[in-house]
């Protein structure tokens, strides 16, 4: 099973880039590296983020 989650519905505005996993760890996991790359944030920043919106993040995780 493939799941995918887009930037555009996490929260950004603009990015509308979508990362895919087979497991929600990691779609989470690519999710983290595109933030790191394409957003500027660190691994503290990311965390801080993830713990705040976690519950969020997996609500529109989606099946492909």
């Amino acid at each position: 099973m493939t799941l995918s989650i887009n930037c555009k519905d996490a929260g950004d505005p603009v990015c509308t880039h979508t990362m895919y996993g087979e497991t929600e760890e990691e779609v989470l996991k690519n999710a983290k590296e595109h933030g790191i790359k394409e957003h500027g944030y660190t691994e503290e920043s990311w965390n801080e983020i993830l713990s705040k919106n976690l519950e969020h993040f997996k609500k529109i995780i989606k099946q492909v």
